[in-house]
């Protein structure tokens, strides 16, 4: 091993590769916007990326990335809270099926169109969780048939 890659390894954890001399709201920010933040070597260099993206996307119309969800934990609160906002009481024990269902019914039936694209949005990261877990499954599955089959059971 040579000693610059030791320095680099011994660098890694100080800021000084990594991007660790940014700050965690600066990190953050990079990767809402899809900026690996191991890229950025400065607080400086990581504004003017972020700056110079939020104009690209306010140029090309393309949104903001806001609600990326990360589970069902919190797609299940963000349901709860749409919910709440709508006057409607859920329990702990309701799945993000039963909540969205609720809501659903409650925007058919009553004036509360404004509350549409959340959950037209919740509703879409539901499937798309649900599919990504199915198509899991079905990985698994294969994977566990071909075992099967290499080992002759």
């Amino acid at each position: 091993m040579s000693v610059n890659l030791i320095g680099q390894i011994g660098n890694y954890g100080s800021g000084g590769f990594g991007g660790g001399g940014i700050s965690e709201e600066t990190r953050r920010k990079l990767i809402a916007l899809g900026i690996d933040p191991r890229t950025v070597t400065s607080e400086a260099q990581a504004q003017a990326l972020i700056q110079n993206a939020i104009k690209i996307r306010k140029s090309s119309n393309t949104p903001l990335p806001v609600n990326v969800c990360h589970g069902e934990q919190e797609l299940i609160s963000r349901a709860k809270r749409l919910a709440s906002k709508m006057g409607i009481t859920v329990s702990n024990t309701m799945s993000v099926e039963e909540i969205l269902k609720l809501v659903s019914d409650k925007i058919s039936h009553g004036n509360f169109e404004e509350f549409k694209p959340e959950y037209q949005a919740i509703e879409e990261a539901y499937r798309t969780m649900k599919q990504h877990e199915n198509n899991m499954y079905a990985s698994m599955n294969y994977s566990a048939s071909l075992n099967k089959m290499m080992l002759g059971l």
